[in-house]
């Protein structure tokens, strides 16, 4: 696995923990963060394919 697919799926389980984070703290801004570190994530594994 490259260094850049395995960065993309770590921003894209980093999105994940800020998605719940943004559940249980009910704090609208972790869904604008998680959203970013999902689409980040997925750019970056497109770009390393």
């Amino acid at each position: 696995m490259s260094q850049c697919k395995k960065s993309g799926y770590l921003f894209i389980a980093s999105g994940i923990a800020f998605f719940a984070a943004a559940i249980l703290a009910e704090q609208e801004t972790f869904f604008v963060l998680s959203a970013s570190f999902i689409i980040l994530g997925t750019i970056s594994i497109k770009k390393a394919a």
